[in-house]
C-alpha cells in the first residue's frame, strides 16, 4: 500500500478537520520520502540506503521502497490521529528543526542550564540551535537550579538526546515507529551519560506546551 494511502486509511474516531488531516498525511509522506536525509550519519546502514536512493527521482517506486524500508526498520505506519498529537507533529519535522526542538525542550525543562553556560563555544552553539526558544529561556534562566560544570558544557546534540529521553519517559511517542523515526535523527551511539542528566525542574508536559507556543505557526500542519 502507498504510504500516504496507509496514513489516510486511519480508523474513524475523534479526528482533526479534513484539511488538517490532508496536511498531516502529506507531511508524513514527505518525511518518509526524505527519511535518509533526516537520519544521523552514524547510522551506517541508513547511509548506504541514502547512497542507493539519492540518484532516483521522486516516483511511486521510490515511495514504495521507502515505505517498505520504514516497515522493516521502524514499524507499522502511523495513523492520522497519532500524527495529530504533539509528539506526532514533532516527528514530522526534518532533522535540523527536530534537533532544535528537542534541545529547546530539554532546556525549557531545566532553565538553570542557560546561566551556567559560561564557555563561549558551548554558549554560542546552544544559542544558535534554540531559535525562537532562546529569548524565552534567557527570561527564565534564574528559575532553575544550577548544573555541574561538565553538564553545562554539553553541546546541542547532547541536549537534543536529553529532550528525546524526556519525551520517551513522558509517553509522548506511544507509537513505536514514530519513536524509532525520531531516534534515527540522533547519534547511533548515545552521547549522554544518563546518570549525569539533571532532573527536570519543569515537567516535560509543561515544557512541551511552552515549546508548541513558541514555535506556533512554523509548520503547515
Amino acid at each position: 500500500m502507498h504510504a500516504l494511502d496507509a496514513v489516510v486509511a486511519s480508523p474513524p474516531g475523534a479526528r482533526p478537520e479534513p484539511v488538517r488531516l490532508a496536511q498531516l498525511a502529506l507531511a508524513f509522506q514527505h518525511r518518509l520520502e526524505h527519511l535518509p536525509h533526516s537520519t544521523d550519519p552514524s547510522w551506517t546502514a541508513w547511509a548506504a540506503v541514502h547512497s542507493a536512493l539519492e540518484p532516483l527521482p521522486p516516483s511511486a517506486a521510490r515511495r514504495r521502497a521507502m515505505a517498505s524500508l520504514f516497515l522493516r526498520r521502524c514499524g507499522p505506519l502511523p495513523d492520522l490521529p497519532t500524527l495529530a498529537t504533539p509528539g506526532g507533529r514533532l516527528a514530522l519535522l526534518d532533522r535540523h528543526a527536530l534537533l532544535s526542538r528537542l534541545c529547546a525542550l530539554a532546556l525549557l525543562s531545566r532553565p538553570g542550564v542557560m546561566r551556567c553556560c559560561i564557555e563561549r563555544r558551548t554558549r554560542q552553539a546552544i544559542e544558535s540551535a534554540l531559535g525562537p526558544a532562546l529569548g524565552a529561556l534567557r527570561a527564565v534562566a534564574h528559575e532553575g537550579p544550577v548544573v555541574p560544570a561538565p553538564v553545562a558544557a554539553w553541546m546541542p546534540i547532547q541536549w537534543a538526546c536529553v529532550g528525546y529521553a524526556d519525551l520517551w519517559h513522558a509517553g509522548v511517542w506511544s507509537h513505536r515507529s514514530l519513536r524509532r523515526m525520531v531516534r534515527l535523527a540522533l547519534p547511533a551511539r548515545w552521547p549522554v551519560p544518563l546518570s549525569a542528566v539533571p532532573s527536570p525542574h519543569v515537567s516535560t508536559q509543561d515544557a512541551l506546551r511552552r515549546l508548541n507556543e513558541l514555535y506556533e505557526g512554523e509548520a503547515p500542519w
